[in-house]
């Protein structure tokens, strides 16, 4: 078995033990792994993807868990047959995101994009909906769909699950309170902490939280792994000023978000919790000459198309929605596999993905 490099996946600063089971995942859902039903050897394994031995051996104790490989009498690792069964056929996904602004959000546009781009690799075939509320989910769009996926956030999570149950689901940065089979997020407290940290690092003494929504989960934990890493530093959180500014409607926000920039006084930086807040604070402070980022450094999480064409562009933490996409395409077709029991089970299993700054003009 010839496996070129071309075929190995760019995994950037992982550790070996994650290298190995990346690759060997991939490997796997191409169907270039299993010779004769088995798996080489650990030996010939490392040699094939260019990795220690250890590393290899950890990895298959991974894949194990995951479902993709069982071991068996004679010592030896074969795909999984549930896994290799529902690898035949191609699995058809209802992908629905919520929310007013997930239909423009260039983060579930990246999703997307990357599983139509994974079609043939995955094997799954995406069938897109976008609605502003999850009342507006009709039962319908679920009939002869193998699965579904549904992005972004949402309140009333009890109407999801009448119209959603009796088929695998996964749910991608979504409301904490709803119970799919599959919950996929970003690891918010890091977001959180990867801002500070440059905040920090560029010389911030005195920042203001802002943000575009009540105190729920996800915000809170940016929030909270803020003020973790900015303690850590040895600075004070009395330096530390907050702007929660509930999301009526566009007018009303960014009015009021006027009014919070004109009592930003002593604050030399601000982290927005989410895009659009950090998007229309540039906007106001162009438009009252107030300098970025010589007065006052923006950071927020995830960005949009807007972001570069601010003034300057904006510096954010990115969440790595090509990598949950990747995760939720593998994990649908763990889910699919005949006689998998996960559906039945009573809370879901919770994924989180790291996300990575990205360094642009405003901070």
């Amino acid at each position: 078995m010839t496996i070129y490099p071309e075929e190995l996946p760019h995994l950037g600063a992982l550790s070996q033990r994650e290298q190995a089971r990346d690759r060997l995942r991939e490997l796997i859902l191409r169907g270039k792994l299993s010779s004769k039903g088995y798996i080489p050897s650990i030996r010939k394994t490392a040699e094939m993807v260019g990795l220690n031995r250890d590393a290899v051996w950890r990895a298959f104790i991974d894949l194990e868990k995951e479902g993709y490989i069982r071991s068996t009498a004679n010592k030896r690792y074969e795909i999984h047959p549930s896994f290799k069964n529902s690898h035949l056929r191609p699995l058809d996904v209802r992908l629905i995101t919520v929310g007013e602004d997930s239909i423009r959000f260039s983060g579930l546009q990246r999703f997307h994009k990357a599983l139509v781009e994974k079609e043939s690799l995955y094997r799954i075939r995406p069938h897109l909906k976008c609605v502003v509320d999850a009342s507006n989910i009709k039962p319908e769009w679920l009939k002869g769909m193998d699965g579904l996926i549904l992005a972004g956030y949402f309140d009333h999570s009890e109407l999801i699950d009448s119209v959603t149950s009796g088929i695998p689901r996964i749910g991608v940065t979504t409301s904490q309170d709803w119970n799919p089979d599959i919950w996929i997020d970003t690891d918010n407290r890091l977001a959180g902490e990867l801002a500070a940290s440059h905040l920090i690092e560029v010389g911030a003494q005195s920042p203001c939280i802002l943000a575009y929504a009540e105190t729920d989960t996800r915000h809170t934990l940016r929030k909270l792994g803020f003020q973790t890493k900015w303690m850590e530093s040895g600075r004070s959180l009395d330096k530390v000023s907050e702007h929660w500014i509930k999301p009526f409607n566009t007018y009303q926000r960014v009015v009021e978000l006027e009014r919070a920039a004109r009592d930003l006084g002593e604050c030399d930086s601000a982290f927005c919790l989410d895009s659009n807040s950090a998007i229309d604070l540039l906007n106001i402070l162009d438009h009252r000459n107030i300098g970025v980022p010589s007065t006052i450094k923006v950071v927020s999480v995830d960005g949009t198309f807007e972001g570069l064409k601010t003034r300057p562009t904006l510096t954010y933490v990115k969440q790595r929605f090509r990598n949950m996409a990747a995760i939720a395409a593998e994990k649908m077709r763990l889910l699919c596999s005949p006689g998998d029991t996960n559906a039945k089970r009573p809370t879901a299993e919770k994924i989180f993905v790291a996300p990575e700054l990205v360094i642009r003009e405003s901070a």
